[in-house]
């Protein structure tokens, strides 16, 4: 299992982080580079608890489809959501928001997956996956 955290501070209150944070269409928006899309959502743009999302993109040059469903919420405080579909063995990522100094907030996201394949998985999960995530996002990785 490889465990990826980053912090980031943002210089807006947590209530707006958050939602920025489960908004589609926002997360459309901040990953053009991998071409990302919703291809299936529930209604609304910003997600609940429960709701089921399926994202496609491009990542090592391969389509890749991801369908994730919202397990825990607490607004504004924190969110997750957990692979239920997808090209990983398992995959959970936590999104949580803690105020700042001068009203801002600290956002930190811990994103958890397991690589298909055995030891082979686990070797390219080592050599290219988390590698790239922490030179894509500044995040610190751990197996």
């Amino acid at each position: 299992m490889v465990s990826i955290r980053v912090e980031t501070i943002i210089t807006a209150p947590p209530a707006r982080c958050f939602d920025l944070a489960r908004s589609v269409s926002t997360h459309e928006l901040t990953t053009k580079w991998s071409r990302e899309r919703v291809v299936s959502r529930h209604d609304t743009d910003l997600l609940e608890l429960g709701d089921v999302v399926t994202f496609e993109a491009y990542h090592f040059w391969l389509r890749q489809r991801l369908t994730s469903v919202v397990i825990e919420f607490d607004r504004p405080r924190f969110f997750s959501d957990r692979m239920t579909h997808g090209a990983f063995k398992s995959l959970s990522h936590t999104h949580q928001f803690f105020k700042s100094p001068g009203g801002g907030t600290r956002m930190v996201d811990i994103l958890e997956f397991e690589s298909p394949f055995g030891l082979i998985g686990r070797l390219l999960t080592a050599l290219f996956c988390a590698p790239i995530w922490n030179a894509l996002f500044g995040g610190k990785g751990s197996r």
